[in-house]
């Protein structure tokens, strides 16, 4: 499994424009023909991930989980979400409307259906400038978080208003892989702890082998690179990573 972000991905600064670096999208579908389970787990919305993994195309059985768990993207073209989901549309609505008008200038709002992102990745300032903005952001982000009753969530240069239901990478990591012989994660962000210490917890299980991989980045949290089994130099070796595996899948 992988996240989008940072590990077939470069890293952006507009969300919008991110695609997967050269080769590592034909190595994840060949990966998804060959073994139990490749998912791809982000906290873009699973039709966002539809359309950069080209799913309609491949017709691999590539798995696109969105909101860090809460929505997969069909075989079919549908969208499937989580119990419970739904009913916080309306909720997510007032959050944003209310986010747009409080926050400083230059910080965007991303719209995720089912949860809110806010980033300050495009803004130019010096570096005390830019701690002082993400700073007031942040607290903005997290008051009225608490004011509508959704969760925070720290990541890069960013932060997230998630529905509170208890749905994270982690869980989603025990769920595939709880039953398999072996698991790996690649992932680059602060959410991407939870999946690594979800595989922490998979090691006990006797026989069940578990890989955690991240990659070199100024903006990859310290945690990760501390936890990581192996890191990768940059979101390019990660993809050239996804070939080899594929490769030698293939000649097995």
């Amino acid at each position: 499994m992988c996240d989008f972000d940072g590990t077939i991905a470069p890293i952006v600064r507009d969300p919008e424009t991110s695609r997967p670096v050269p080769g590592a999208l034909a190595a994840l579908h060949e990966l998804a023909r060959n073994m139990a389970v490749v998912a791809v787990v982000s906290g873009r919305s699973a039709s966002f991930l539809a359309e950069r993994l080209e799913l309609a195309r491949f017709r691999s059985p590539l798995r696109a989980i969105g909101l860090h768990g809460l929505e997969e993207w069909a075989p079919e073209g549908t969208l499937r979400l989580r119990p419970g989901v739904a009913a916080w549309r309306p909720t997510i609505e007032a959050a944003r409307a209310e986010l747009l008008t409080a926050l400083p200038y230059g910080v965007r709002v991303e719209d995720k259906g089912y949860g809110l992102t806010v980033h300050w990745r495009s803004v130019s300032a010096s570096s005390s400038d830019l701690d002082a903005l993400a700073a007031r952001a942040t607290d903005k982000v997290r008051e009225i978080g608490v004011n509508y009753g959704l969760s925070p969530r720290l990541g890069k240069a960013s932060v997230e208003l998630a529905v509170p239901l208890g749905i994270d990478k982690g869980v989603v990591v025990n769920e595939l892989c709880g039953a398999l012989h072996g698991a790996a994660y690649l992932g680059d962000d602060l959410g991407d702890l939870l999946a690594f210490r979800a595989l922490d917890q998979l090691r006990s299980v006797p026989g069940l082998a578990c890989v955690k991989i991240t990659v070199t980045s100024t903006e990859v949290p310290a945690e990760l690179l501390e936890e990581a089994d192996l890191v990768l130099s940059d979101p390019i070796a990660a993809g050239r990573f996804l070939e080899v595996l594929a490769g030698r899948l293939r000649r097995s």
